[in-house]
């Protein structure tokens, strides 16, 4: 079972997600999992229309690809008033700022995100698309399978540009001589890149972990390495090398459990998918390779 949706993405049809639809109201939750698990735009609209204030709401807006820059913009700027807590809404409205050469605009944001956690909602809208796929018949593990590993995360690679965008104007900092400003810069990445780390540890997916990592990479990197990092007396080249046995560390798990997936039962599919959503993606592999692999 583990392979059968492996390639293909399982969509709904109408009469399925209006069946249900009608048994969850049409609340907001259940509005974006029938857009995510059947393709309708005409149901991300409908949301839109019928709850604008909903975070979650103005987070699939802003990841919609059809709205005009102006429309874009106003979800963006819903979505940091209905989530002022959340970085996330001020790096994607940073990432907008940018994109349209607004850099005042887009720092501002980066700056406002300080201090803030990061949530993508990544669990939310995976066990919503799961409840739509038991809705329409499949199986729990079939379910649980489906919405984890099809579940589109666009978000990550509009944070990773922020954040180059953010060493490309500390680097413009640094060779007017402004090396305050250049460090203060080279931070906001690096804050950008723990944020997505940190939120990775409860989230089902290993790719905002590595993201994570490979902005945090791309900041250090453009930092004197030789410099003091943190207070426990370590360089910015110490904490480099650490990434590097991290994602090393990553690397070697996904190769020892990538070829016992396959091998599990439905049950221990129905597991692992619970385990990587309560535990990280992390914990679930390391669970597959020690119950599967070799001892």
């Amino acid at each position: 079972m583990f392979n059968r949706f492996k390639d293909e993405e399982p969509k709904l049809t109408t009469g399925q997600v209006e069946a249900y639809l009608k048994a969850n109201g049409r609340n907001a939750a259940s509005l974006l999992a029938a857009f995510r698990t059947s393709g309708d735009p005409a149901l991300l609209k409908e949301a839109m229309e019928k709850y604008p204030k909903d975070p979650q709401v103005a987070f699939e807006a802003v990841l919609y690809k059809d709205l005009s820059p102006e429309e874009k913009r106003q979800w963006l700027n819903t979505f940091e008033k209905s989530a002022p807590d959340n970085a996330l809404a001020n790096y994607l409205s940073a990432f907008n700022y940018f994109k349209a050469g607004q850099t005042d605009q887009a720092v501002q944001d980066l700056t406002a995100a300080a201090g803030k956690s990061l949530n993508d909602y990544t669990l939310n809208r995976a066990q919503a698309d799961e409840e739509a796929y038991l809705s329409a018949g499949y199986s729990a593990a079939e379910a649980i399978r489906i919405s984890d590993s099809w579940l589109v995360l666009p978000q990550l690679g509009e944070i990773k540009q922020t954040a180059r965008d953010m060493i490309a104007l500390a680097n413009a900092y640094s060779q007017s001589g402004d090396q305050a400003s250049a460090q203060a810069s080279l931070q906001m990445a690096m804050n950008m890149g723990q944020a997505l780390r940190g939120a990775s540890s409860s989230s089902a997916a290993l790719i905002s972990q590595l993201t994570g990592m490979a902005i945090e990479t791309l900041a250090l990197n453009a930092m004197d390495l030789n410099s003091p990092y943190g207070g426990n007396g370590q360089t910015v080249q110490d904490q480099l090398n650490q990434i590097v046995r991290d994602r090393a560390a990553i690397s070697e798990l996904v190769q020892r459990a990538t070829p016992l997936l396959p091998t599990m039962s439905n049950q221990d599919v129905l597991n692992y998918e619970n385990r990587r959503r309560a535990f990280g993606e992390v914990a679930a592999l390391q669970w597959v390779v020690s119950k599967y692999g070799q001892p």
